[in-house]
């Protein structure tokens, strides 16, 4: 599972398995492209891990695609 929280225009992660090899929540708030690269870092597939984003926050998913 992926949990993201929003706060005041960053975010917070936890994530646990399957998604990632082991359960892990972030120490610092991130911006969304960060988020992204954490969560494929600690072993969450790329589209698992934009899709969390999506889901968190749309606009933010969108503008990293441009």
């Amino acid at each position: 599972m992926i949990h993201i929280t929003k706060l005041a225009g960053r975010y917070m992660v936890r994530a646990t398995p399957p998604e990632v090899g082991k359960a892990k929540a972030c120490l610092m708030p991130m911006d969304a492209r960060e988020v992204v690269e954490w969560l494929i870092r600690h072993g969450c597939h790329l589209q698992e891990a934009f899709d969390a984003m999506f889901v968190a926050d749309p606009e933010a998913a969108a503008a990293e695609l441009r």
